[in-house]
């Protein structure tokens, strides 16, 4: 769902988010501010990690088995 929210922008570099966008983007998130012109878009970055190998090293029990195994 698109929606417009407004916020002020404060002396040394600082901008307010209302609540309602701070609910959206979830608090502690890291946002990228686009400028075209005279038109700025705010999007969160998303950096989820998990899993992003899963498969890579085939079973991760098995992985694991292997590598102690010729620690002996």
């Amino acid at each position: 769902m698109r929606k417009t929210i407004e916020a002020t922008v404060r002396r040394r570099n600082q901008l307010t988010l209302p609540g309602e966008a701070v609910e959206a983007l979830g608090e502690g998130d890291i946002v990228v501010i686009e400028i075209d012109g005279h038109q700025a878009t705010l999007r969160p970055v998303r950096r989820l990690y998990a899993g992003i190998s899963k498969g890579v090293y085939g079973d991760a029990d098995e992985y694991v088995a292997r590598e102690r195994a010729g620690w002996e």
